[in-house]
């Protein structure tokens, strides 16, 4: 006979969810008899048997480890968004291709639900949500005639932390920049950190990927929007630049900050104040130091 849940003890709720011919559900109160105990299916109202999935044969199963990389990213062209807060970010021209869910949290218009222990082994996090959802990549070309008059456009060459490439990208979402534009050599910003900590300002703000940054200076330069090398070397603050009208602020690696060549390509050099005895800035927190500028002599 089926055990009810109040009988379940600890040791069985780690289980197999096949427990004692019932299945166990932690969030959903749901306690339902197999048909059959010979068949590992999962029987939840009306969900269909089919949306279970143990095998790592599967294919969604298969293209979501491979998603874990960023050679399976660029590969597939496919990316991985987890969580229910980020999932309802995603706007109407990214296509969703497929929905996964964990067995504890068992949504039923997922294309398939996996063993909790499998869905951690994809997940990213410490503590999975129990929901994500593989997207389509979509490539965009960096079009100038998209931008608005006096656009406010940050460009990043070889930014490499994804810790730094979603702080950016957040902060630009917030200060209302126009578009965001990353050199080849940036960080993968579909990498599940990346993703994790823009916090849905992926889907904000335009952002174009793989650009030729002496290709997209040039491109500015000849359309009127000043180009401000954030650089170690120069004696200009931000203070001093005018950011009312149209300008991108450039940002440099981490470590290195811009190539010589870059920041010889900008219009003018500039320097944050560090009246302390630091020698350098996180990127991140520059980036924003000198968008807010902007976003100030705007105001």
């Amino acid at each position: 006979m089926a055990r009810s849940k109040e009988n379940l003890t600890e040791t069985d709720k780690k289980r197999s969810p096949y427990i004692g011919g019932v299945f166990y559900h932690e969030k959903n109160k749901l306690l339902k008899p197999f048909l059959d105990k010979k068949k590992q299916w999962l029987y939840i109202k009306n969900m269909d048997n089919n949306k279970f999935i143990t095998s790592r044969q599967n294919k969604i199963i298969k293209t979501a480890f491979s998603l874990k990389t960023r050679k399976g990213r660029e590969k597939e062209g496919m990316f991985i968004l987890e969580g229910k807060r980020l999932i309802s970010e995603i706007p109407e021209d990214t296509q969703t291709l497929y929905t996964i869910s964990s067995l504890s949290y068992a949504d039923e218009n997922a294309d398939i639900i996996i063993p909790d222990k499998l869905f951690a082994e994809i997940s990213e996090t410490v503590n999975p949500q129990g929901i994500m959802c593989i997207c389509k990549i979509a490539r965009k070309s960096f079009d100038i005639k998209t931008l608005p008059p006096s656009p406010l456009v940050v460009i990043l060459e070889n930014v490499t932390d994804p810790g730094n490439m979603g702080t950016i990208i957040r902060t630009a979402d917030a200060a209302g920049a126009d578009a965001l534009i990353l050199s080849k050599g940036c960080t993968d910003i579909y990498s599940p950190k990346v993703v994790r900590s823009t916090m849905g300002s992926l889907f904000h703000i335009p952002i174009y990927t793989g650009a030729d940054i002496e290709e997209t200076l040039t491109l500015l330069r000849q359309n009127n929007i000043s180009t401000l090398a954030a650089d170690l070397s120069a004696t200009q603050t931000p203070y001093d630049a005018d950011m009312t009208k149209g300008c991108a602020i450039v940002i440099g690696n981490e470590a290195n900050g811009l190539k010589k060549e870059t920041s010889a390509m900008c219009e003018k050099k500039i320097k944050i104040p560090m009246p302390g005895k630091a020698e350098s800035m996180n990127a991140a927190v520059a980036a924003a130091i000198l968008i807010y500028e902007a976003v100030r002599q705007r105001s």
